[in-house]
């Protein structure tokens, strides 16, 4: 016997544009340190095209902003164990309801559904394969990361897409702009990139449901192009190329020696478990993260 694949459907369409995202941060209405006019001010100085404001237990209002050249999106992180971050509501799910009823409460409201800085929250495999109606997990949390050391969740992502579950992953600053606290986060430490068919709040919610966005701290993909049996990116210029999935099975594009890749394929015996995804990583050590390419796999008789 031996294995074979194909990926499904590429999400990025042929027309489209990237779109520079956050959906993180906080305001002095809840614990960070700016008014919501100014938190959208120092986005917008990062070239950020799209933002939503996620006070605690509230939705600020961040559509009023928008114009065009940017677009706020209202949203909010509802707090609980864990918090989830909800792009696209009216309204917070109350206190009182579990956490899967949260969720289906602001998924209910064609919001699109992430589970905030899981790996602080100490958030288990299996809480998220009960879960659903959640679309995303926070990935990378600069916040987390730079406060408690513990921001990053891409291995309790592999975890969970190693055991088939479909979820995006989300790199968002948790910014609170308040040089009160001890730790804090500035605005553009961590964000997604988002594929949509035109500049519109339906557009980006859309992209982001289907899964055509990136996430990074820097470094860019410039396509990421799918194919039947295999796939490969475009990038700025990185050390490494790092393509993944669920158990032993890998491979690192190295650079050579005072080079850089701008480009890289999925070797041709790699045989994917469910998923694969891409990371980049540049020469000061910042990373990009692609969403899994899920992969139908089976075993094709001799």
């Amino acid at each position: 016997m031996s294995v074979d694949f194909f990926f499904d459907p590429s999400p990025f369409g042929a027309e489209g544009q990237w779109i520079k995202a956050g959906f993180h941060c906080h305001t002095v209405n809840s614990d960070g340190g700016l008014s919501p006019e100014a938190t959208v001010a120092r986005y917008r100085e990062k070239d950020f095209r799209c933002l939503g404001i996620t006070d605690h237990w509230r939705v600020t209002p961040t559509e009023p902003f928008s114009g065009p050249d940017f677009i706020g999106i209202d949203a909010t992180e509802n707090g609980g164990h864990p918090d989830i971050v909800a792009v696209g509501v009216r309204i917070t799910a109350p206190r009182k309801q579990d956490l899967g009823e949260r969720i289906r409460a602001l998924a209910g409201q064609g919001a699109f559904t992430i589970m905030a800085h899981p790996t602080y929250s100490g958030v288990l495999p299996e809480t998220i394969m009960e879960c659903p109606e959640l679309d995303a997990m926070e990935i990378v949390n600069a916040y987390c990361d730079e406060a408690y050391s513990n921001g990053l969740a891409t291995e309790l992502w592999d975890m969970v897409l190693g055991q088939g579950r479909r979820i995006w992953g989300v790199a968002g600053d948790d910014a609170h702009l308040n040089p009160r606290k001890t730790f804090f986060s500035d605005a553009g430490r961590a964000w997604v990139e988002i594929w949509a068919e035109d500049f519109s709040r339906e557009a980006i919610l859309a992209a982001l449901k289907r899964g055509a966005f990136y996430s990074t701290q820097g470094p860019r993909f410039h396509a990421i192009h799918i194919e039947r049996f295999t796939a490969h990116i475009t990038c700025d210029p990185v050390a490494q190329v790092r393509w993944r999935t669920f158990g032993s099975v890998g491979y690192v594009d190295h650079a050579s020696d005072g080079m850089a890749l701008e480009a890289s394929r999925l070797p041709e015996n790699f045989i994917p478990s469910k998923f694969v995804r891409v990371e980049l990583v540049d020469h000061d050590g910042r990373r990009a993260w692609s969403n899994p390419f899920f992969a139908n796999v089976s075993e094709v008789g001799l």
